[in-house]
């Protein structure tokens, strides 16, 4: 999809699904890491500081923080925003990752979960969350990825890619090669680069849908979502869908 399309249908989608990407990491989890949002969190050192939350969305990462952290979110969605000053959480300001209006040097630690692959030009991205970060600060990461997937999971991915034809989309591919290449561009020193499965439980009609509807999925149509649901609930309330997510953690340089 061409880069204006993309952003018309991001701008759209996160309009009528502010929140989604919390809703749907709440039902995710890992027998040793927790929620996603857990797993990022535990990247960071105590205290954390100020921490800035690019992509920040409905501000989901600014509860699971240490207390006492000095929080800053910023996104491109108005909605998503606004969403999250009505849950209380803040303070955020709208801005594009790719010029973010913020001085040089002046957060302690950067977090973004699912936002980095949204972004085009990407390098620019790393390079301006590279920018505001301090000297000895930590970027973390939280990146879908391709793996690690068990044998058992490839029935429901199926399911899904065959009513779907494909899988849900992505504007950006960033493999854990590019991820490290990234990084070192930036001008960080890479700390860690590794996946691990989550697990979405489709035990419910609702889990179903928020499976479905928490996709980037432009080009399909209602129907074609509808048999997704339909094809996954089939599968019982026993079944799951994998959530394989990918963590990089930086240091800048002191």
């Amino acid at each position: 999809m061409p880069r204006r399309d993309w952003a018309d249908y991001l701008a759209r989608f996160h309009a009528s699904h502010a929140g989604v990407t919390e809703r749907a990491f709440q039902h995710a989890s890992h027998g040793v890491h927790g929620s996603p949002y857990d797993w990022l969190v535990q990247a960071l050192p105590e205290p954390s500081g100020c921490v800035l939350d690019a992509a920040c969305g409905n501000a989901a990462v600014q509860p699971r923080l240490p207390p006492g952290t000095d929080y800053l979110g910023v996104d491109i969605s108005p909605a998503e925003l606004a969403a999250a000053g009505h849950l209380g959480r803040g303070p955020v300001v709208r801005g594009d990752l790719r010029g973010l209006p913020l001085p040089d040097a002046s957060f302690d630690a950067v977090v973004s979960s699912m936002g980095l692959m949204l972004v085009d030009p990407v390098e620019t991205a790393f390079g301006e969350l590279a920018r505001v970060l301090r000297p000895g600060g930590v970027l973390v990461l939280l990146l879908p990825a391709t793996s690690p997937i068990r044998p058992s999971d490839l029935r429901p991915l199926l399911r899904l890619a065959g009513t779907l034809r494909g899988p849900g989309s992505m504007p950006q591919l960033i493999t854990g090669r590019r991820a490290g290449r990234l990084v070192q561009e930036s001008g960080l020193r890479l700390a860690e680069n590794r996946s691990a499965r989550f697990s979405f439980r489709l035990d419910s009609p609702s889990a179903t849908h928020l499976a479905v509807h928490a996709l980037y999925t432009p080009g399909r149509t209602r129907e074609q979502l509808a048999r997704a649901e339909r094809a996954l609930a089939r599968l019982g309330p026993q079944a799951e869908l994998p959530v394989p997510l990918r963590r990089v953690v930086a240091v800048k340089p002191a």
